[in-house]
Parts: structure tokens; C-alpha cells; sequence
């Protein structure tokens, strides 16, 4: 059964104080519902689209345990606490890909996460020629996808449709790839086919 993959992007604190009583009661939330933080609050850069700031990436069991760890009545409690405009966000789930690969080569530093989301196509065959040379892309560059336009469902916020989600090796591998010749050439035969946000940010040493 595939992984499934909670996302929270567009992450606007506008109280602070609340935010941090949600903290408090989340994580615990998360964790007694099978979740494991991937990336919480670290480096981010953006490449296309939202100015992203902070990004929280949690790993679940697999699709349905995720969504009901949202609904749960622990979850719950600690949304309450920015239930009323305490924090503006776009939160969602995403399906992985079935038979995961396996690295082919260590680690050589905490991983770091490509993501591209709030995805409006516009043209069904440039996306179709972009997927393919991305995914050549992403091979040559070492990494491997987690999910990529699986089964989504929008929690919060913008109403998701298409998610990609890939692991790099470290973040140097990471920031590297959009511009290398591979993935530009990938971006070439996109032209104006979908708009979308990507960014990329570093995983907790801890994952």
C-alpha cells in the first residue's frame, strides 16, 4: 500500500501566540495518528510561483490514515486554536507512488524535498511531454518520486488537482536541479502549459 503525504503550503502566521498553542497539541496529534514530520519550518526556496516561507511535509502510513488523523478529534482540538484566522494556509493530502525506489546511493546530507503543487493545466499534451523528460530528468539527477498525480484531497485552502512531490539527495542536488540541462529541457517542452508552484526545502535532520 503507498505512503500518503500531508502538505501545508502558503503558510501565513497572523498570531503567533496561536499558532504556537496549536504547535503544542499538533505534533502530538500527528504522531499518536501514525504521522512522521519530513519537513517542519525549515530552509525553503521557491522557483515558480508562491514566495513560500514555511513548508511542513509529514509522511503517513497511507492515504486514508492521513485524512482521518486530520478529522481525528485530538487534530481537531489543536486546529481550534487557529480556527479563526490565526493562521491562512493550504493544506492537503496526497497519494504516493506504488513500489517506492529504492536510493541508489547514500545520502550524503539531509535530503531535501521538491514539491509542486496549486498545478492549473492548460494544455493536456505539453504537460504529458513535460512529465516525461522530468521524470529523465530526475532519474539523472539521483532522485526519486514520492507522489505524483495520485489521489489528492484538498483539507484547506486552494482546491489541489496535481501534486509532485520528489526526494533529493541534499539540498545542493536540490537547488541544482531546476536550472540543469536535463529538467530545463523539460520546462522548455512545458511552455506555458500549466501554471504552478514549486519549491524546495530541507528535510529535518531527525527524518
Amino acid at each position: 500500500m503507498p505512503k500518503a503525504y500531508w502538505l501545508s503550503l502558503r503558510n501565513e502566521i497572523h498570531d503567533p501566540d496561536k499558532m504556537k498553542a496549536y504547535a503544542e497539541l499538533a505534533g502530538p496529534a500527528i504522531a499518536g495518528g501514525g504521522g512522521t514530520f519530513l519537513a517542519r519550518g525549515g530552509r525553503v526556496k521557491s522557483l515558480e510561483g508562491f514566495a513560500q516561507t514555511r513548508v511542513v511535509l509529514i509522511e503517513f502510513p497511507d492515504f486514508d490514515t492521513a485524512l482521518g488523523t486530520y478529522h481525528s478529534a485530538a487534530y481537531s482540538e489543536a486546529h481550534d486554536h487557529i480556527a479563526d484566522g490565526a493562521v491562512s494556509r493550504d493544506v492537503f493530502v496526497t497519494e504516493g507512488v506504488e513500489n517506492l525506489a529504492p536510493w541508489s546511493s547514500g545520502t550524503t546530507g539531509p535530503v531535501a524535498f521538491w514539491i509542486g503543487a496549486h498545478m492549473t493545466i492548460h494544455d493536456g499534451d505539453k504537460m504529458a511531454a513535460y512529465a516525461t523528460k522530468a521524470t529523465e530528468a530526475m532519474a539523472q539527477a539521483g532522485g526519486r518520486f514520492l507522489a505524483r498525480a495520485g489521489r489528492t484531497e484538498t483539507l484547506e485552502g486552494f482546491a489541489q488537482t496535481r501534486v509532485a512531490l520528489a526526494e533529493h539527495l541534499n539540498w545542493d542536488t536540490a537547488a541544482g536541479f531546476y536550472d540543469s540541462p536535463a529538467y530545463a529541457a523539460a520546462r522548455r517542452a512545458l511552455d506555458g502549459g500549466a501554471t504552478r508552484d514549486i519549491c524546495i526545502t530541507e528535510a529535518l535532520e531527525t527524518a
